[in-house]
């Protein structure tokens, strides 16, 4: 029993029924609500259903949008059968619990069924059926319609679709041959799918004929005949018609060979071969349609950080997919060391996809690029006006993660300050947005990343000790691309694959030699240089394969084995031993270099010193400068580029290739006077 029913006959909802419960109850958009309504424009809480003395009552609950019973604004009012309740955009009609009927209700009638059929038995029936038709061709006609519609519903590439089509075309008009005709990247026709008799002397070739193009253009099916004195087939042409307003597609030719007993078409074969190509057309369509909604799809993916994975077939590799594979399944958090674009962002996704958590999102968080303020508000939230510019409530990248898994990139960039509250999540999961005061209990995994030494860190007081036992529960080391070569043209392949779409041409992979020039490289950029590189030979190149030519200059010259230094982007740079690529070096600058801090081995070797040509006269070798270590290397190049940009710092960062706050936050940690 219950108070009567809402039945919605106008918004989002419409159809829908709900019974109001004895006890009355809210309607509105809120969970819990009696009547929950997926409508925007109505309240969480808009109005309620109260029984009151044996009468129904509906309650406005105060919201700013009216609650409207039969085209008047109530705060309260009894309903009866046939009130018309309007909120938002969604009308109800109330029926008491006695009404067998009302406003948006339809009464069934009976109905006396006379035929019916079920889809699987569509080709027996239409066998059994068209056999009391006295025509044999509507019989194959009407046959091989239901033939092809069926085929074709189970056809999702398009060279499947065109030789069901040609099959189809085949036995209904009695053909003995049937090609479908699709245009190349030259504008040819050229057939992607056929149907051939087996007996029929001249197997797949086919004359091309002047009356193609008036199919395709005028999109008309023609039948035609060799000219006078000419021998050849009698054939008909029917378009593939494209989408409104395209062009078509191309055009289904079937033809009958010469001095065959009924070699001529007549309007009613033209017509089914028009009845053929407009399903094959629509299906073709589909095709199409359902491959660029996959191919958009990849892209919409990738943008958004999705769809690359670590992919090798080294040793080294090998040994990181299977360290994934143990510590996936657990919820250890785990702590990615390895050298700038060495992929540990790659191996996160995977541990991720090998996790209870996969379907559950994974939220990436660049700590490097933030500044403390806004790093605190990225990672916990922060609530409406707790800040300047706060104008409403944001959600944390911790809260948004819940269930699945965070990535914290280039951890040891995050402050002291932020170190201590970031513990704590860690350990309780439990956190206060900014400006906030409710504790917010997440279920986050944590897999952090740096390619600092944050043992190192701790020694020198800039990370905390707690901290850096809880993040490396489980720690290894992404190898870089050097310690893997023969990983180079695997990864090579890869990026081409995903990366291609980018220019119209059709690129089928690398040439010879610029795999060699690829391998010969000693990628201290490691894997993003890699891809940056393929990137650059996709849009600069030309023809279907990539050759030595389109590759990055200093990459290509790896190959010829020439230098391979790449072009300088301002004067006072050097290659330092053990670095492959220049690091710039201020005039003066040495002076003013903080103590130099020991790294511990790296456990992977450095990249080898690059080969440059010898200068024509032979010069005294200068000292061996002493190694520097990393803070210094980065302290260099980053004066170098604020002086050859004349201290301009968005094209310093540029040059640099990091965002601009991130260098702000260098400049300041390494007391750069701008």
């Amino acid at each position: 029993m219950s108070l009567g029913r809402l039945v919605v006959i106008e918004g989002p909802d419409l159809g829908v029924e709900f019974p109001i419960p004895n006890a009355g109850g809210e309607i509105g958009r809120g969970d819990g609500s009696a009547v929950q309504l997926s409508d925007l424009a109505v309240s969480r809480r808009h109005c309620s259903v109260e029984s009151r003395g044996g009468t129904v009552t509906l309650v406005d609950a105060g919201s700013r949008n009216r609650t409207v019973v039969n085209g008047a604004s109530i705060s309260e009012h009894a309903l009866v059968a046939g009130d018309e309740i309007h909120i938002g955009k969604t009308r109800l009609a109330y029926l008491p619990p006695d009404e067998a009927d009302g406003p948006g209700q339809r009464v069934a009638r009976p109905s006396r069924v006379t035929m019916e059929i079920g889809s699987g038995e569509l080709l027996r029936e239409v066998r059994a059926s068209v056999a009391s038709i006295g025509d044999q061709r509507a019989q194959r006609h009407l046959a091989a319609i239901a033939r092809l519609g069926d085929a074709l519903r189970s056809a999702h590439e398009r060279e499947p679709a065109a030789r069901i089509a040609c099959e189809v075309a085949v036995g209904a008009l009695e053909a003995d041959r049937a090609f479908l005709l699709i245009p190349d990247a030259a504008g040819r026709l050229v057939p992607v799918g056929s149907a051939i008799a087996s007996d029929d002397p001249d197997g797949a070739h086919y004359e091309v004929s002047d009356v193609f193009d008036r199919v395709v253009q005028e999109r008309k099916a023609i039948a035609f005949e060799p000219a006078a004195g000419e021998s050849g087939r009698t054939s008909l042409a029917a378009p593939l018609s494209g989408a409104d307003g395209e062009p078509s597609m191309g055009l289904l030719l079937v033809d009958r060979r010469p001095g065959r007993e009924g070699a001529t078409w007549d309007p009613i074969d033209l017509m089914a071969a028009g009845c053929i190509s407009h399903l094959v057309s629509a299906a073709l369509e589909g095709v199409r349609a359902r491959s660029e909604l996959a191919r958009e799809n990849r892209e919409l993916h990738e943008k958004l950080g999705g769809g690359w994975d670590f992919v090798g077939q080294s040793p080294a590799a090998r040994r990181v997919l299977e360290f994934v594979g143990k510590v996936g399944p657990s919820d250890a958090t785990v702590l990615l060391g390895g050298e700038s674009g060495s992929g540990k962002e790659m191996v996160s996704r995977a541990i991720h996809k090998a996790s209870r958590r996969a379907d559950q999102p994974f939220i990436a968080v660049n700590c490097a690029a933030l500044t403390e303020t806004l790093l605190e508000s990225e990672l916990f939230g922060h609530e409406k006006g707790a800040f300047t510019g706060a104008t409403e409530r944001k959600l944390g990248r911790f809260e948004l993660a819940d269930k699945g898994t965070l990535f914290l990139d280039e951890v040891g960039e995050l402050s002291l300050n932020c170190q201590t509250k970031f513990l704590r999540v860690l350990e309780e999961q439990v956190f206060e947005r900014v400006g906030g005061q409710r504790p917010i209990r997440t279920d986050v995994r944590v897999v952090a990343a740096t390619n600092r030494d944050l043992a190192d860190m701790v020694r020198r007081g800039q990370f905390r000790e707690d901290l850096y036992y809880r993040l490396s529960v489980i720690h290894t080391v992404v190898p870089p691309l050097r310690a893997r070569p023969e990983d180079i043209p695997v990864l090579a392949h890869h990026f081409l694959e995903r990366l291609r779409n980018q220019v119209p041409r059709r690129i089928e992979g690398f040439a010879d030699r610029a795999l060699r020039a690829l391998s010969s490289h000693p990628w201290p950029g490691n894997v993003r240089e890699l891809r940056n590189a393929v990137e650059h030979a996709i849009v600069l190149g030309s023809g279907t394969h990539i050759d030595i030519d389109a590759l990055p200059p200093h990459i290509a010259a790896a190959g010829s084995g020439t230098s391979t230094v790449p072009p300088t982007p301002a004067a006072g740079l050097r290659v330092p031993p053990g670095h492959g690529q220049p690091v710039a070096v201020a005039p003066g600058a040495a002076a003013s270099l903080p103590p130099r801090v020991t790294m511990p081995p790296a456990p992977y070797p450095p990249a080898q010193p690059v080969a440059v040509p010898a200068p024509p006269a032979p010069v005294a070798p200068a000292a061996p400068s002493p190694p520097k270590s990393l803070r210094e290397l980065e302290r260099e190049g980053i004066i170098a580029a604020l002086e050859s940009t004349g201290g301009n710092k968005a094209q310093a960062a540029q040059v640099l290739q990091i965002d601009r706050s991130t260098l702000y936050k260098k400049i300041k940690d390494y007391g750069i006077e701008v």
